[in-house]
């Protein structure tokens, strides 16, 4: 008899993922991003992290972060194109690009690029 379930090969293709160790679990991570890390409560080298130069920990950043929440809050609610350009990503951008002797620079705060 054919399964009135139009989900169940679902559960027969996690199961199968499950039996192969394939299948998908959210890491916890204790403390900041760094390049040494706790994960599931065991140290690890973080090689999966965009923070590999370690800057959000640099006391630096810490500092502008704090002063930039008191101005403009946690964040802008969005990804830039959506509802989310700050007057701080362009100013970052001016900065970036002045510094690297360029016309202009852009910034994907999303992580995406196309």
């Amino acid at each position: 008899m054919v399964s009135r379930d139009p989900t169940s090969w679902m559960r027969t293709e996690y199961e199968n993922l499950v039996a192969q160790s394939l299948d998908w679990k959210l890491r916890v991570l204790q403390g900041p991003s760094a390049p040494r890390s706790q994960v599931d409560g065991k140290t690890v080298i973080m090689l999966c992290s965009n923070n590999y130069l370690n800057l959000s920990n640099h006391p630096k950043v810490k500092r502008a972060a704090r002063e930039a929440i008191k101005t403009h809050g946690a964040g802008s609610g969005s990804v830039r194109p959506i509802a989310g350009n700050m007057d701080l990503h362009e100013e970052l951008e001016r900065r970036i690009a002045r510094f690297k002797r360029r016309e202009a620079a852009l910034f994907f705060m999303s992580g995406f690029a196309g």
